[in-house]
């Protein structure tokens, strides 16, 4: 019988592929179109566009991100985690919480919404 990874399972999926820079795992993870929202305000609604802006972000190594998990709910076709998240690069840290909704479709959960708000 073949294994269809859980909501959790594919979240820390989601969340390693980010920790150690891996573009092809955390594409594994997302949906084609979606809807993300930046720290800085800006709205991308595809997969595409997704990987563009963390392809740049993986590129650039003095940065570190810890996530710990504030809220994780999971329904039948839908999972949403809240993560608080403690960024630092370089000199600089900022704080803010993340808002992962992902969505059950066939035999995988793939993220269809990615919200991120900075702490203030």
């Amino acid at each position: 019988m073949t294994h269809f990874p859980n909501f959790r399972e594919t979240l820390g999926r989601h969340l390693l592929a980010i920790e150690t820079r891996d573009l092809d795992t955390l594409a594994a993870t997302i949906a084609d179109n979606l809807v993300l929202i930046m720290a800085d305000g800006k709205l991308k609604r595809t997969k595409g566009d997704f990987m563009e802006a963390h392809r740049g972000w993986f590129a650039m190594k003095n940065w570190k991100l810890t996530a710990k998990p504030v809220e994780i709910y999971e329904g039948g076709s839908l999972g949403v985690a809240v993560l608080h998240l403690d960024y630092r690069e370089d000199a600089r840290s900022s704080e803010s919480y993340l808002t992962l909704v992902f969505e059950r479709q066939g035999d995988q959960w793939l993220m269809v919404q990615d919200q991120n708000t900075p702490l203030k």
